[in-house]
């Protein structure tokens, strides 16, 4: 669920949360409704997903080794 900037819609989130969590003596399918509902939502008011998703390879095995060594830092040579 996308974190809301504003401080009041997250009270009144929390306090939702709060008086139908089933720990706390809630309904556990009026809690599921709720939540289901505050998750709409926030989908609706949320940001768009991004269009572009790139996938990173990290090097593995002695690749690995290499990307490190050739990326170290190595102090200055003084002449």
């Amino acid at each position: 669920m996308p974190e809301t900037t504003d401080p009041e819609e997250r009270r009144r989130r929390r306090a939702l949360l709060r008086a139908h969590h089933p720990d706390l003596g809630g309904d556990p399918s009026e809690f599921l409704r709720v939540m289901a509902e505050l998750e709409g939502r926030a989908r609706r008011a949320g940001p768009r997903p991004a269009d572009d998703i790139r996938f990173v390879r990290r090097p593995r095995g002695l690749a690995r080794i290499a990307a490190w060594f050739h990326r170290r830092r190595r102090p200055r040579r003084v002449v």
